[in-house]
């Protein structure tokens, strides 16, 4: 396991310059057209799509890119600005790709293939009857996952996302991707947040968070990710050692253009732990043990995260 020494608690006083927002690039206008055209162009003139719409943000996007660039040079420090660029290109259009699939499996079921890896794990979770919480991450589509496990799971589920959308595209996920099972918690009050979230392991029903982003006043814990130190949200953490509920990391990546693999790791329990140095040395070693799973993932699948803002900040 990655040492732990150079982990550190904190609470960011305000938003980094380049954090994101919540908010889809491109805005209502670029989505609204893409999910009007994907009824008529299918999967693969979704994947030529996404390549044009891609090097129009390369060309655009201004600031916006600079995160990208930034998340290539520690992952490849010994390529040149041009790989560099290719490689955040190619970034952008598998995001692409992942946006127009969530629509498409909606649309065209049929033309989706789904297969697994451990997800005898989630089925033990879901039949247990108690509550649990499934910790994803931007890698892959994971707004998707969340769908497909609304389809096996016919009680209540709780995503908790930002929900900092434009009005109509934050509709169109709504209706499309979550129906009325799905209740969204919004992180950006932690309070509030935090509430729902016990409230609803209580009542033993799933959570699914991102461990990925920090929003706002959120507490965070730095911990090593990619050669850096990087800041990321305890909550999952230390709701989880609060409650006994178990965590299972999940990953639902795209493995072809019609078809994707949902990978599930065996259960995670964290030790209860008194207030004071003995649970926040306990939630160090928990984010740093999340850190170091999250960047195996993520270099087996470097085009497949989606965080496109400097994440070491």
């Amino acid at each position: 396991m990655t040492s732990t020494k150079a982990v550190e608690v904190s609470a960011p006083a305000s938003p980094p310059a380049q954090a994101w927002k919540g908010r889809s690039l491109g805005g209502a206008w670029l989505f609204g057209t893409c999910v009007w055209l994907l009824r008529f162009v299918g999967v693969s003139g979704a994947w030529v799509g996404a390549w044009i719409v891609a090097a129009g943000f390369m060309i655009l996007g201004g600031r916006e890119q600079y995160g990208a660039l930034r998340y290539w040079r520690r992952l490849r420090p010994r390529a040149g600005p041009l790989v560099h660029l290719l490689c955040a290109y190619r970034q952008y259009a598998s995001f692409g790709r992942v946006l127009c699939d969530r629509m498409l499996v909606y649309l065209r079921p049929q033309d989706y293939r789904f297969s697994y890896r451990g997800v005898e794990h989630l089925h033990a979770a879901l039949g247990s009857g108690k509550g649990f919480i499934l910790l994803a991450a931007h890698v892959g589509n994971w707004e998707l996952s969340g769908y497909r496990l609304r389809l096996v799971h016919p009680g209540p589920i709780n995503l908790v996302m930002v929900r900092g959308d434009d009005g109509y595209v934050q509709r169109m996920s709504d209706e499309h991707m979550r129906g009325t099972s799905v209740r969204v918690i919004d992180p950006r009050d932690p309070l509030g947040a935090s509430l729902a979230i016990y409230a609803a392991l209580g009542r033993n029903e799933p959570v699914c968070m991102l461990g990925d982003r920090t929003h706002g006043q959120q507490a965070a814990v730095r911990a090593p990710f990619l050669g850096a130190s990087a800041a990321f949200p305890i909550g999952p953490f230390h709701a989880a050692m609060l409650t006994g509920v178990p965590i299972l990391v999940c990953f639902l990546v795209k493995d072809g253009l019609r078809q994707y693999r949902l990978e599930v790791d065996p259960p995670w329990h964290l030790p209860a732990a008194a207030r004071g140095p003995t649970r926040t040395r306990e939630l160090h070693v928990a984010v740093t043990r999340w850190a170091a799973r999250l960047e195996r993932q993520v270099r087996r699948h470097p085009l497949q995260w989606h965080n496109f803002f400097d994440f070491w900040v």
